[in-house]
């Protein structure tokens, strides 16, 4: 590993591009997309150096303000002393370390994180050379157009603008990064560790059976997945309503297909979970017979490991009809592409990129009968080795750790080319 202090203000390493970099993000608890995608982003930097090639050098600042999903962009005062705390840390590492470039990721459209970006930009940017923010959220530059007071857009604007690089995750979010002139905008996709390795020998043979058994007729099931934030905006009302909706249609048809619904993740609200729960009671007290001895909904809780990957692996379609004000590349259909998993998702921000020529249906809204529709599309269609395929061409981690090594080494270049 090298050395903080010998390397200190140092513009190279044995004749390569050197960065020395504060990366100002928290990684889980609360696990979420942009928190798991920081936590693989240091894990892959480290990997990196370790391996010989030590051209980017990190200092982390865990900015952890939330411990769970409702607290998220909720404004608490406690949130301002932590900002303070990992500021000064953020000091520590630039004067004692010599780290001059600092990496951030800016806030979606929520007033409260949008004030807290204000705090850390105004302490932060005077001290350090070069800005990168990375967009992993998307719509600031919306919100900031339709429901930001001109005070506000003039303070986020002054905060914000002029970094010397902008990393988004799709050409669809370019435009909140374009929103403040960035010298620089770089189009970084999000990718994960395969959690699938062993796809065609264990995963595929069993969804090609299931698939030839519905297409048949014989008596099956067909499990749709649900697996996010439990909220209404990220599609959960939606999928359950989709389920619902056909579930009649199959009965009504007298079909052998039996229609499951698994939910997997952490509710943001406890309005939102018991809706959840009184819905679900609801819908077992009217057609408890929809299903014979299977529940046609299950909730699963918070799932990782082991318990995810059966999930995926037990699922024949991914139901994500997201209408999330934030949304910009869902790890979850990552997941889902790398597992060979069909998907039905909203036309919303990024998605259609992401699952451009996987052959998964895309709706325009959350309505539960074009949602039905095309959950009922997927049930005999055969595009696994598409999905599977997509993922491992453009979402693979190493793709996205050697990427943004890429765009900070030759940010450090084109500095050092300037001054030489």
């Amino acid at each position: 590993m090298l050395d903080a202090v010998s390397l200190r203000g140092s513009r190279s390493y044995h004749n390569i591009d050197y960065v020395k970099l504060v990366i100002f993000a928290h990684t889980p608890p609360p696990f979420h997309g942009q928190s798991y995608m920081v936590k693989l982003m240091l894990d892959g930097l480290r990997d990196r150096e370790h391996g010989g090639e030590p051209n980017v050098q990190f200092f982390h600042v865990d900015a952890k303000l939330s411990s769970n999903l409702e607290a998220i962009g909720q404004f608490q005062w406690s949130k301002i002393f932590l900002i303070l705390k990992y500021c000064a840390q953020a000091y520590w590492h630039r004067f004692i370390h010599g780290a001059d470039a600092i990496y951030y990721v800016p806030a979606p459209g929520l007033r409260a994180a949008v004030y807290r970006d204000w705090i850390v930009m105004f302490l932060c940017r005077p001290i350090f050379k070069k800005i990168i923010l990375h967009w992993h959220a998307s719509g600031l530059a919306d919100w900031l157009n339709t429901k930001g007071r001109p005070w506000e857009r003039k303070i986020t604007e002054w905060l914000l603008s002029g970094a010397d690089l902008s990393i988004v995750l799709s050409e669809f979010n370019r435009a909140d990064a374009a929103r403040f002139s960035p010298r620089a905008i770089k189009v970084v996709p999000n990718g994960i560790p395969d959690p699938c390795p062993d796809f065609d020998k264990t995963v595929l043979p069993e969804r090609f059976q299931r698939i030839r058994e519905r297409r048949e007729a014989k008596r099956t099931t067909f499990t749709i997945l649900f697996l996010g934030a439990c909220t209404g905006a990220k599609g959960l009302f939606a999928a359950l309503d989709a389920t619902e909706t056909l579930n009649r249609r199959f009965r009504a048809r007298e079909s052998p297909i039996d229609i499951r619904l698994f939910i997997a993740g952490e509710f943001a609200s406890n309005e939102e979970r018991q809706r959840f729960e009184q819905r679900v009671e609801r819908l077992t007290n009217v057609s408890p017979e929809t299903t014979g001895k299977l529940p046609m909904v299950e909730y699963k809780g918070f799932v990782s490991g082991e318990e995810k990957k059966r999930l995926f692996e037990s699922a024949d379609c991914l139901c994500f009809p997201s209408r999330y004000s934030a949304e910009a590349q869902p790890v979850t259909i990552l997941e889902a592409l790398a597992f060979g998993l069909p998907v039905v998702a909203t036309r919303w921000r990024a998605i259609p990129e992401i699952l451009a020529d996987t052959g998964s249906r895309l709706i325009d809204d959350q309505n539960p009968a074009a949602i039905a529709d095309a959950l009922e599309n997927l049930a005999t269609d055969d595009i696994s080795l598409k999905c599977r395929q997509v993922f491992l061409s453009r979402y693979r981690v190493d793709q996205y750790i050697n990427n943004l090594a890429q765009a900070f080494v030759k940010l450090e270049s084109d500095r050092t080319t300037l001054t030489d």
